[in-house]
């Protein structure tokens, strides 16, 4: 039969054994679920980096075209002999039917700038969410395993004070 001093140091390092592996846990844990959502919020930002390229492309190859459609229509009208309103009429369509495609595309574009927040938020809750599934370690938790370690092993009154039990 070991000492019960032996069996109190015993429990003591037992407990803060639990206790520091705990933490190393939490601490993993915490680390991965923070470098998982730096990750997810670039694969976010990147797409969103291609989307906005796309967008700026696509207006830009629209007001091209628009303006080959324009230049198209005014030879045309010109050869024909045709002017007045009617050209102009012509060249008012054009013009708003590539402010209207345009605009679509930037409203298509802030629709995806918003789910992109969304994502990115989704993703910080997610992280958090791992974050909480492994439980920090408590000190006090540990504090009162150590003294009920050392309550288990040892006596106490008042004439002669702290003792251990045999």
């Amino acid at each position: 039969m070991c000492h019960p001093a032996i069996a109190i140091g015993a429990n003591v390092l037992g407990a803060v054994a639990v206790h520091n592996a705990q933490a190393e846990a939490f601490e993993a844990n915490a680390a991965a679920a923070l470098a998982a959502n730096q990750l997810d919020d670039s694969a976010v930002n990147e797409e969103l980096a291609l989307k906005d390229q796309a967008q700026a492309e696509e207006k830009i190859n629209r007001s091209l075209e628009g303006r080959q459609k324009a230049a198209t229509a005014l030879v045309s009208a010109g050869e024909s002999g045709v002017s007045g309103n009617s050209v102009d009429a012509l060249m008012n369509e054009l013009n708003a039917g590539v402010l209207r495609g345009n605009t679509m595309t930037s409203r298509n574009f802030q629709i995806d700038q918003i789910s992109a927040k969304r994502q990115i938020e989704g993703n910080a809750r997610t992280a958090q969410s791992r974050i909480n599934s492994v439980a920090k370690p408590s000190k006090s938790g540990t504090a009162l395993q150590i003294g009920g370690a050392v309550a288990s092993g040892t006596t106490y009154t008042k004439s002669s004070g702290f003792g251990f039990k045999k």
